[in-house]
């Protein structure tokens, strides 16, 4: 019964949400208007409706994740004081994670942070480029970030790589724990998006500690 409650909920919020996005009440074609006026296209419609339900009804956001659980995703941390041109992304580091960091940093094997979190996607774009330095971890590309999400919405490392590539370009997807070699850290090149003292979604791609296969 309770569970029957959260979805209707969900698709009150989504109809609403709905028919103030598209602004007629009409179905997504290839593009619809926005409030003001301004064309969207479908993908942006959509996006836009489910940041709109993650904002204004917190219980309908944590029904959009697996069957209504929410689960953990890893996070990096985005260290100050590297050099000039230089982004790193750190397994541990402040600020840490809070929800349940493995020896004080990230944990890959089972996520470390809610999924109910917003926070940007930490993005990757391979250049083959050599490091300007004596850089640990070095990832032969650049690094990135996206707005900041809530980790419920991510729902396969598809879905976050195309908010990488939507928002940085073209070849970029989301950053991955071994992207620098041997996992607990990588480096690249500074690109846009990425801030010093702040948490990265990433992505594992052996073991379960995403927001879409992680065990709640």
């Amino acid at each position: 019964m309770i569970r029957l409650v959260i979805w209707a909920g969900v698709a009150i919020a989504l109809l609403g949400l709905f028919l103030k996005v598209t602004g007629s009440g009409g179905v997504f074609g290839e593009s619809t208007k926005d409030a003001k006026g301004r064309t969207l296209s479908k993908a942006e419609a959509v996006r836009r409706t489910e940041e709109a339900i993650v904002r204004r009804a917190p219980v309908a956001a944590a029904a959009l994740s697996r069957d209504g659980v929410i689960a953990y995703g890893t996070s990096f941390v985005a260290p100050e004081g590297v050099p000039a041109g230089v982004a790193r992304l750190d397994c541990r580091g402040e600020p840490s994670p809070v929800d349940r960091p493995r020896e004080g940093g990230c944990d890959p094997y089972r996520g470390d942070t809610s999924c109910r979190v917003v926070l940007p996607v930490a993005c990757y774009r391979s250049s083959g480029a050599r490091s300007p330095g004596d850089e640990a971890n070095w990832s032969h590309g650049e690094l990135g970030g996206t707005e900041p999400v809530m980790g419920a919405l991510l729902k396969s490392e598809a879905m976050a790589s195309a908010r990488c590539e939507a928002e940085l370009g073209a070849g970029w997807r989301m950053a991955e724990f071994h992207d620098g070699g041997q996992g607990w850290s990588l480096a690249g090149h500074t690109s846009t998006g990425l801030k010093g003292s702040a948490r990265y979604w990433v992505h594992v791609n052996d073991q379960p500690g995403n927001c879409w296969n992680s065990v709640p």
